[in-house]
């Protein structure tokens, strides 16, 4: 069946839509919000992306160890990576060695290498690759809100 045409799961569509809440939620809040609550909200925005990077990269390392050719060490390492590249954001927004701008521009930078990779792999099912377009671009703008708002502070 052709990427195009293959139908996604009404699961996986309705998962996706709501792991995206959080990111406009924390988003709206940082941006929105009583300025009080902004540095609550960037904290909380990072610590989602983070999440969701490990689990990106835990559905791509399933990924690889449910194909039938023997796991590929580079494919292993990247799946890693991405929670390392969370933690990394997180962990140098909280010991205040990056500020706003840094921080959520690495997050978009870090979903979009995801993404590169997962629309260009055939591993999984055919329709993975559409239903991670969107659902990364649902993510990259929420961060591309709070990225605005941290430009303009």
């Amino acid at each position: 069946m052709r990427q195009s045409s293959a139908r996604v799961p009404a699961s996986a569509w309705t998962l996706g839509l709501i792991s995206l809440a959080p990111f406009y939620v924390t988003s709206a809040i940082y941006c929105y919000g009583p300025h009080r609550y902004g540095a609550l909200a960037l904290l909380a925005l990072g610590t989602w992306a983070t999440a969701m990077l490990a689990y990106l990269g835990g559905i791509r390392a399933g990924l690889e160890l449910a194909s039938d050719h023997p796991p590929r060490w580079t494919s292993m390492s990247l799946s890693m990576l991405t929670p390392l590249a969370g933690f990394g954001l997180l962990y140098g927004a909280l010991a205040h060695r990056f500020d706003a701008v840094w921080e959520v521009s690495g997050f978009l930078v870090a979903f979009l290498l995801v993404w590169l990779w997962d629309v260009r792999d055939i591993e999984g099912p055919a329709w993975r690759p559409r239903y991670r377009t969107l659902i990364t671009a649902g993510a990259a703008i929420a961060l591309a809100f709070a990225l605005e708002q941290a430009l303009s502070l």
